[in-house]
């Protein structure tokens, strides 16, 4: 949405206003999809707002076709693997955006960027991992084991390059004496944490009511 009414709301009263927000409308049918867009166009307009055009688009979610992002995630409709006795059911996957991923990265190169080479490696690696632990948290509710593997390895390979400047040594040196050390120097593992949502499954379990 249009952050002209917000930005006139910080000059005026001199507060940080929520950054803006990203509504997302699931139809039937893209008939619906136009009514609903015009509908909301002509709410925000009472409210002296706008969709922002470059970020407002109608998606035709099919198998093969393209997905959307919404709060972190990128949602595809996929068909599930055929198994003995069961045909394939199509259903929403979901899994860390790109956009997601790439922050991912970012926060792990800026904690293993050249400029922190003085600070010791135990600390670096605590870092990546109360990181890693609250990133993983969130997006282990999908089918994120593919952008997991990824993640983690890219920061086998920082953490490599750190402990390698570190002692100006080479890449292979540095994987070298993380895997000669026990738990890989403590970096934790994302695998077996997540929980995919299946096909005519429940995927979060109930909640448990203690007294």
């Amino acid at each position: 949405m249009s952050r002209e009414a917000q930005v006139r709301f910080c000059e005026r009263r001199g507060v940080r206003f929520p950054p803006p927000t990203l509504p997302l409308v699931m139809c039937r049918s893209k008939g619906q999809a136009v009514a609903a867009l015009a509908r909301l166009t002509a709410l925000l307009a009472d409210l002296g707002l706008e969709p922002k055009a470059a970020k407002t688009r109608i998606v035709h979610l099919t198998v093969g076709g393209e997905g959307v992002d919404f709060l972190g995630f990128h949602h595809r409709l996929v068909r599930s693997r055929a198994t003995r006795g069961t045909g394939t059911v199509v259903y929403l996957a979901r899994w860390p955006s790109r956009k997601a991923e790439q922050h991912a990265r970012d926060r792990i190169r800026f904690m293993t960027m050249r400029a922190r080479l003085a600070a010791p490696v135990e600390q670096v690696v605590q870092e990546i991992n109360l990181f890693l632990r609250g990133w993983a948290g969130y997006f282990r509710y999908g089918n994120s084991t593919r952008p997991f593997d990824k993640i983690r390895r890219y920061a086998l390979m920082r953490l490599a390059l750190f402990i390698a400047k570190r002692h100006n040594r080479g890449r292979a040196w540095g994987f070298a004496q993380i895997y000669r050390s026990p738990g890989a120097l403590g970096l934790i593992s994302l695998n077996g944490i997540v929980v995919a949502p299946r096909p005519n499954r429940a995927w979060r379990a109930p909640a448990e009511h203690r007294r």
